[in-house]
């Protein structure tokens, strides 16, 4: 069996971070080619394959966005043991209950956020149900577009629809709070 770990790193090429698989003590995507990113956190862990089996991305080219030059790994998920096809050459198998609580364990790490991507997770929980009331479907925030503002996507009608929302960019908390109030407070304009 195979023992698999993962790596928080930074990833200034793409402004945000990146999880590395490293297994058995070796980088798989540093193995695979030197330009490789590992995915942000949030984008890996939101993949149902990754504990469950299926299709799952764990790699993107050094552009990164996660569609372009994807590393892409199939899951199979059985009663001791999850393995791992990456591509044709490359297979690996972990023992199922070390594998869940690597997973577990790296999904609850926040060590590797700043306080704006403190921010953007906080923000992320917060309830949109009034916002879903009137058609519109949260989809991510962030810090990092707009200095002192979290940038909110939603989906409405088949568009992207952005919005900004102000914060004092020192305190997480003040993110969520102010995004709470402005969701409360939305009023749709009139067109």
């Amino acid at each position: 069996m195979h023992a698999i770990a993962l790596q928080f790193e930074s990833s200034p090429y793409s402004n945000d971070h990146q999880v590395r698989p490293v297994i058995d003590g070796i980088d798989l995507l540093r193995d695979m080619g030197d330009d490789l990113l590992g995915l942000d956190p949030p984008q890996l862990f939101r993949q149902p394959a990754l504990s469950r089996g299926g299709d799952l991305v764990v790699g993107r080219c050094s552009c990164g966005d996660a569609g372009c030059g994807a590393v892409r790994v199939d899951v199979e998920v059985a009663d001791r043991r999850v393995t791992w096809h990456v591509g044709t050459e490359r297979t690996y198998h972990f023992e199922l209950q070390q594998y869940l609580e690597c997973i577990e364990r790296a999904s609850r790490n926040t060590s590797w956020e700043s306080v704006g991507r403190t921010a953007e997770r906080l923000v992320s929980l917060v309830d949109f149900s009034r916002m879903a009331d009137r058609g519109y479907r949260f989809e991510w925030a962030s810090t990092r577009i707009t200095r002192a503002c979290v940038t909110l996507s939603f989906s409405k009608d088949g568009k992207q629809r952005l919005f900004q929302v102000e914060w004092d960019d020192m305190r997480a908390e003040d993110a969520e709070q102010q995004v709470r109030l402005w969701a409360a407070q939305y009023v749709e304009p009139s067109v």
